[in-house]
């Protein structure tokens, strides 16, 4: 169990540094990559030892939805589930996990993609303000998405409330 909390206090750590929300995650700060990926490694280990150990499996869902990889939260937490705990939160959190994980794929962007179109948009909007349309983010696909996925993704980030360069920012990067 000693190793397990050391796995716990890695991922918190690593969480602490991510600079993200308990909402919409986003792609967690450099600083915190290592401890991340490190705390996944060693409870993906745990969990093939211990394999029906609650908290590891929770665990193991936290460490892979702050690393933004839905499918293999979602099938942590079902284990947790299957388990025997049919905690409420548990069931709230995997539907926000499906549905999370439902726009990161529809968007079909990487964190750092959409980590650069954060920048550029800050940048953009500081200098130029928002002026109520997709100029600024469309400048940005122009130059880092495919031509045929470029409609796609503005239909995407429309879907998820960002109708204009401020929006985008606001509901779709943070």
């Amino acid at each position: 169990m000693n190793n397990l909390n050391d796995l716990q206090n890695q991922l918190i750590q690593g969480q602490r540094l991510s600079m993200q929300g308990s909402y919409q995650r986003r792609a967690p700060a450099k600083k915190a990559v290592s401890y991340l990926l490190s705390a996944r490694k060693g409870l993906n280990e745990y969990v093939k030892q211990n394999t029906d150990n609650i908290l590891a499996w929770r665990l193991l869902s936290l460490a892979e939805e702050y690393l933004l990889n839905y499918n293999a939260a979602i099938y942590s937490l079902q284990k947790v589930i299957e388990l025997g705990e049919k905690d409420r939160k548990d069931l709230k959190r995997l539907v926000m996990l499906k549905e999370y994980g439902g726009q990161w794929q529809e968007l079909n962007m990487s964190p750092e993609q959409l980590e650069s179109l954060g920048t550029y948009l800050e940048e953009k909007i500081d200098t130029y303000g928002c002026d109520h349309s997709l100029t600024h983010t469309k400048e940005w696909l122009d130059g880092n998405i495919p031509k045929s996925k470029k409609s796609k993704v503005t239909k995407a980030m429309q879907n998820q409330g960002g109708f204009c360069d401020c929006e985008v920012l606001m509901n779709v990067i943070d």
